[in-house]
C-alpha cells in the first residue's frame, strides 16, 4: 500500500510527525473498528473546488460487512482512501475525524489503542497499514508490479512487516495464503500478465490477509469478471470472513452483489450517505429513491423478468453549491422543500434504518407505493443461495 499522505485543508490542525497519534482512549463501543464523524473531502481549493464527500458519518464493527454502493463519482473511493490516507494532492480533507481503533500489534504495542489517522504521522501509519488494515484495489492488473513475480510480491510484504520470519517462512506463508483463496504454488512463478482476471484478483485478496488484519477494504473487487468468477470471489470472500473474523468495507456499485455478503449498505450519492440499512431490507424494501432507482436499473437474480428503468438525468456538479435535496432534479417524488432544505440522515425504523429524505418526515400521505413496502423477516437468507445457485445454473 502507498504511504502517501492525504493532507487537511490549512485551517485544521495535524499532529507534527514527530509526535503521536496514538491515545490510551478506549473505544465507544467493545467491538468498534473504525468510526469516522462529519467527513468531508475536495479536490482543490477555493470556490472552485469539488466537494466529493460531505459530512460523512460512518462506523465499522468487527467481523461486520459493510457494503458502500452508489453510482460512479458517488464518493465511495474518496471516502475509504481519504479515511486511510492513501489519497494524494489535490484532494484535501476539509473538515471530521477518523479513528481506527487498534488490537494489539508487535509494530504498535501490546495494548488496543485508538489512532487518529488524520493526525497520524508516516511512520504510524505505514506501521498500520497491511498489519490492521489492507485494501484490495479496483484493478488487480494494475496494483500488481507488471515486472514482479507474484512470488516477490508476498516476499516484499512479509519481509517489510514480519522481520522475523526467514526466506523459507516467507514462502510457506505465501504457499499457505494461495491455498486460502484456491490457487495453486506455481503461480508463484508468475507475471501478473500470465494470470486471469480472476486469478490476479484472488492474489490480492490473498496479500491483503497476509498479515492477518482486522479492516479489509475492498475496492469493486469483482469489477470487469464475469459473473461465475464473481460469484465464486464473494463466496470465499463469505468463508473468510467467517474463518478470522475480520471486518469488512466492500465498495461496488452492485446491490444484487452486496446482498450476498454484506450486513449492512450504506448508499452514497453526491458524496453523502442517503440510506444506510440492513443489506436485505435495504434491497427488500428501499426507502429513498435513489435506492429505489438503483434497484430498478439492474437486473435481478430471481423472480419475474421485469423491464429496467434507468435513473433519469445526471448527478450534480459537486463543484457548485448544492441547495436543497442533491437529488431533487432526477427524483420523481419531490417535494417543494426538497428545493430549500437539505433532509439530514435520521433513523425511521427500527433495526438501524436510516435514510436523508423528507419523504419520512411521518406524514404518511407524502410516502410513495413502491417506498411502503415491507422487508420479508427472512430475505436475507433467502435471497443469497437463490442467486448463487441461479447464476451456477
Amino acid at each position: 500500500m502507498s504511504t502517501s499522505s492525504l493532507p487537511r485543508a490549512p485551517h485544521h490542525d495535524v499532529a507534527p510527525s514527530d509526535e503521536t497519534a496514538l491515545t490510551s482512549a478506549k473505544p465507544e463501543s467493545n467491538d468498534l473498528v473504525l468510526e469516522v464523524k462529519d467527513f468531508s473531502v475536495d479536490y482543490g481549493w477555493g470556490e472552485r473546488a469539488v466537494r466529493a464527500v460531505r459530512n460523512v458519518d460512518l462506523d465499522v464493527h468487527r467481523s461486520q460487512v459493510l457494503g458502500i454502493a452508489g453510482e460512479s463519482g458517488s464518493g465511495k473511493s474518496t471516502l475509504v482512501y481519504a479515511v486511510t490516507r492513501l489519497l494524494r494532492s489535490p484532494a484535501v480533507i476539509t473538515g471530521g475525524d477518523a479513528r481506527l481503533f487498534l488490537e494489539a500489534d508487535k509494530d504498535i504495542g501490546s495494548d488496543a489503542r485508538t489512532l487518529d489517522l488524520l493526525g497520524a504521522s508516516e511512520r504510524e501509519l505505514r506501521s498500520i497499514r497491511w498489519s490492521q488494515v489492507s485494501i484490495v484495489l479496483q484493478s488487480a492488473l494494475n496494483a500488481l508490479n507488471p515486472v514482479l513475480r507474484i512470488s516477490a510480491e508476498f516476499d516484499e510484504v512479509l519481509r517489510t512487516h514480519r522481520r522475523d520470519m526467514n526466506r523459507h517462512q516467507r514462502r510457506a506463508r505465501a504457499v499457505e495464503l494461495l491455498e486460502l483463496v484456491g490457487l495453486n504454488e506455481d503461480r508463484l512463478a508468475r507475471f501478473p500478465h500470465e494470470l486471469s482476471g480472476g486469478q490476479r484478483q484472488r492474489i490480492m485478496i490473498a496479500l491483503a490477509l497476509a498479515l492477518d488484519p482486522q479492516l479489509v477494504i475492498m475496492d469493486e473487487p469483482t469489477t470487469a469478471l464475469d459473473v461465475v468468477t464473481q460469484r465464486e470471489i464473494i463466496g470465499e470472500l463469505r468463508d473468510l470472513r467467517a474463518r478470522f473474523g475480520f471486518a469488512m468495507i466492500f465498495i461496488t456499485h452492485d446491490l444484487a452483489l452486496l446482498v450476498e455478503i454484506a450486513d449492512e449498505i450504506a448508499v452514497m450519492y453526491a458524496g453523502t450517505i442517503v440510506e444506510r440499512a440492513p443489506a436485505a431490507s435495504l434491497h427488500d424494501a428501499p426507502r429513498h429513491p435513489y435506492t429505489l432507482g438503483l434497484l430498478n436499473s439492474s437486473p435481478p437474480l430471481h423472480g419475474e423478468h421485469r423491464e429496467l428503468v434507468g435513473i433519469p438525468g445526471s448527478p450534480p456538479d459537486l463543484a457548485q453549491s448544492l441547495v436543497g435535496c442533491s437529488f431533487r432534479a432526477r427524483c420523481p417524488y419531490a417535494l417543494e422543500r426538497c428545493a430549500r432544505e437539505a433532509p439530514p440522515l435520521v433513523g425511521i425504523e427500527d433495526g438501524g434504518r436510516m435514510v436523508a429524505c423528507w419523504l419520512h418526515d411521518g406524514s404518511p400521505t407524502n410516502l410513495p407505493e413502491p417506498l411502503r413496502r415491507k422487508a420479508s423477516p427472512t430475505a436475507r437468507d433467502d435471497l443469497a443461495p437463490r442467486a448463487a445457485k441461479e447464476v451456477r445454473s
